[in-house]
């Protein structure tokens, strides 16, 4: 679900160097297009009496971490906070891709929701709970408060995939993104023809400015 734009990181590289007022204006911008993304994803998120009873509860006292390690308990203030922003290539993805500016679920919690039943819609069958029902009845929970969302962009390339599938963060871009795209794709565009014209209006200057100091001999032969 990305905003593809050809040589963001390259023209970011030069502004640093060069115009680096340039490149935080645009980074500013970009964040200021984003932040909505990343507030409305966590009003998606379902309150703490919504999940499937149990997944909000402490763990139990007896709970030894050396012998198995817990399902990650649900907290709403928690898998808020885990709804972030982000500057700076992030891990790439199977294809060779890495994002630029991108909004992430980063909590455990928030993830497991954000993604429950999208590898599996009917539950895991390797499931080691003594409730052989316990995947499907999670996923029912969690569709309860919010349905899987494809947030595939029309006319991608290549075959559909479910990692591009989602309750939050995904479903937040899908009902944005025909707005933030050409947003995202204006700035960009806007700063790129604003740093080019200063280094042309540079280069002229310094060509100009060297033309007066280059000696002139007249003569006839």
């Amino acid at each position: 679900m990305p905003v593809v734009v050809s040589g963001i990181k390259e023209l970011q590289r030069s502004m640093k160097q060069i115009e680096p007022q340039l490149n935080i204006g645009m980074r500013q911008a970009i964040k200021d297009v984003m932040i909505p993304v990343r507030d409305k994803a966590r009003g998606f998120l379902p309150a703490n009496n919504e999940v499937l009873s149990g997944w909000n509860k402490a763990l139990d006292e007896s709970y030894n971490p050396s012998k198995y390690r817990a399902f990650p308990k649900y907290d709403q203030t928690v898998a808020r906070k885990g709804i972030v922003y982000r500057e700076g290539k992030n891990k790439k993805n199977d294809k060779g891709f890495s994002a630029v500016f991108y909004v992430a679920n980063t909590s455990a919690p928030g993830a497991i929701y954000e993604t429950a039943g999208r590898k599996s819609p009917s539950g895991s069958k390797d499931s080691r709970s003594l409730n052989p029902h316990a995947g499907q009845q999670f996923i029912d929970s969690a569709n309860r408060t919010g349905q899987l969302v494809n947030a595939r962009t029309v006319g991608l390339r290549g075959r559909p995939s479910r990692m591009q599938t989602g309750r939050v963060v995904y479903r937040a871009w899908q009902e944005d993104k025909e707005k933030m795209i050409p947003l995202v794709r204006k700035i960009v565009q806007s700063v790129a023809e604003d740093f080019n014209s200063r280094q042309k209006s540079e280069a002229v200057s310094a060509i100009k400015g060297l033309m007066k100091t280059v000696p002139t001999t007249k003569g006839t032969l």
